[in-house]
C-alpha cells in the first residue's frame, strides 16, 4: 500500500475541525440573538466595525430621532423614526410603513413611540392595551402585575414593528403638573422605584428599548415644561437623589429623556442643554435623548432660533435629537447641515460625535438590529 502523503492527512483531519469550529460559530451566534435586551451585551467589535463603515452624513443621521420622512421612497439615513398623532391610528397602515422604511435604512432605525398609560398611549387603537391604566393607577397594583402590563405593551408594539417606548415616568411627584395628570407614579420615591422599574422590567423582557423621563427628574414642579420657562433650585444633592429613582431600573433602561426644566444651580439652560447634567445620565451608560427640539418655547426659553437649540443639544453631549418635524420637510430645519457644520468644525466635536454614534449603536445591538452587519 502506498503511503498517504502528510498534507492529505492534514486536510482530512482539518475538515472536521472546521466544520466544528463553524457549527460553533453558528450556534454561539444564534444563542446570542435568542437572548432578551437584558442578558444581551454590545458586540463591542460590530459596534465598532459599523461605526467605521459610517460616513459623517451617516452618523449624524444616527443621531437623530424624526417624525417619519414625507417621502416614501427615498433612502432612510435617520437614526430613528417617531410616531405620533395619527401615524399609528391605522395599524395595518403603520405596520407597513414600519416595514418599508426598515428595508430603506442602511442601519435598522429605532421605532419609537410614547406608551405610557391611560390618555397617555400613542397606540390605543391595539386592542390588547386600549385599557392601559394611568400611571397613577398602575402604582396601586402588584409589582408582577405592573410587569406584566410592560410586557403586554412591548408584545404589542412589537407586533406592529416598534422598538422604543419613550416611558415609563420615573418623575417623583406629590403634587404639582405630574401630579395633577396622572404620568407620576406616585410622591414616594420607593413606589416609583418599584412600579416604574417593573413596567420597564416588562418592556425589556419583550425586547423593547425603555426610555425613562424627564431625567433627572421634573419633581413637584407646579409648571408645564413643554409651554412655559420651568425652573427649580435645587442643590446637587436633590438632583442626585431625583435621578437615583432612575438608577433603581438601570438593566432594564435603555436610556433616559432629559428634561426641559432649567436646574439654575447647573446653569441657565433646560436640561437638555446642560453638558453637566447629560453627563449625570451617562454615568449609567444610557443614551440620553432630548425631548422636542422642534417645540418654540424651547427656543423661546433661551433667546435663540430653533437652530440653536440643535446645536446646544449636540454640545451637551445628547446621542438623540428628537424632532417631530420629517427630516425631508421643505419647511422644517436642515438637521444634518446644522449638525454635520459643528462635526467638521472641530476635531472635538467629530470625536464627540463618534462617541454618541457609538451609544446608539451599543443599544441597537442590545436589541438585534446590528445582527447581520
Amino acid at each position: 500500500m502506498s503511503p498517504v502523503p502528510m498534507r492529505g492527512v492534514l486536510r482530512s483531519s482539518l475538515v472536521p475541525l472546521l466544520l466544528l469550529l463553524c457549527t460553533f460559530g453558528d450556534a454561539a451566534a444564534q444563542a446570542r440573538k435568542n437572548k432578551g435586551f437584558v442578558e444581551r451585551t454590545p458586540d463591542e467589535a460590530r459596534v465598532e466595525r459599523v461605526l467605521q463603515s459610517l460616513s459623517q452624513r451617516d452618523k449624524v443621521g444616527q443621531l437623530l430621532l424624526a417624525y417619519p420622512q414625507i417621502s416614501k421612497d427615498g433612502a432612510v439615513e435617520v437614526g430613528g423614526v417617531l410616531f405620533v398623532g395619527a401615524t399609528l391610528r391605522k395599524i395595518d397602515a403603520a405596520k407597513e410603513r414600519i416595514r418599508t422604511t426598515r428595508e430603506r435604512a442602511r442601519i435598522p432605525p429605532f421605532f419609537a413611540v410614547d406608551i405610557e398609560g391611560g390618555s397617555f398611549n400613542r397606540l390605543n387603537r391595539h386592542p390588547s392595551i386600549q385599557a392601559l391604566p394611568l400611571a397613577r393607577e398602575l402604582a396601586a397594583m402588584e409589582d408582577k402585575e405592573v410587569e406584566a402590563w410592560g410586557v403586554r405593551v412591548g408584545k404589542a408594539m412589537r407586533e406592529v414593528g416598534l422598538n422604543m417606548n419613550l416611558a415609563p415616568v420615573f418623575d417623583v411627584a406629590a403634587k404639582g403638573h405630574m401630579f395633577r395628570n396622572g404620568r407620576a407614579f406616585s410622591g414616594e420615591p420607593e413606589v416609583v422605584k418599584q412600579k416604574a422599574t417593573a413596567f420597564a422590567r416588562g418592556l425589556a423582557k419583550a425586547g423593547v428599548a425603555a426610555i425613562g423621563k424627564h431625567f433627572p427628574g421634573y419633581g413637584d414642579l407646579d409648571s408645564d415644561s413643554d409651554h412655559e420657562h420651568a425652573t427649580v433650585d435645587w442643590d446637587e444633592a436633590r438632583v442626585r437623589a431625583e435621578a437615583s429613582v432612575f438608577r433603581s431600573a438601570d438593566p432594564f433602561l435603555g436610556g433616559v429623556m432629559m428634561s426641559n426644566i432649567v436646574y439654575s444651580k447647573f446653569g441657565p439652560k433646560p436640561a437638555i442643554l446642560e453638558p453637566a447634567l447629560v453627563a449625570l445620565a451617562h454615568e449609567s451608560g444610557w443614551i440620553t435623548i432630548t425631548d422636542d427640539v422642534a417645540i418654540r418655547a424651547l427656543a423661546e426659553q433661551i433667546g435663540a432660533e430653533r437652530e440653536e437649540v440643535v446645536r446646544l443639544a449636540f454640545l451637551a453631549g445628547n446621542d438623540l435629537i428628537l424632532t417631530t418635524e420629517p427630516p425631508d420637510w421643505s419647511g422644517g430645519m436642515d438637521y444634518f447641515g446644522i449638525l454635520m457644520k459643528l462635526a467638521q468644525s472641530d476635531p472635538k466635536l467629530a470625536a464627540q460625535l463618534d462617541a454618541a454614534v457609538r451609544r446608539v449603536l451599543r443599544l441597537k445591538d442590545r436589541l438585534g438590529l446590528l445582527d447581520g452587519l
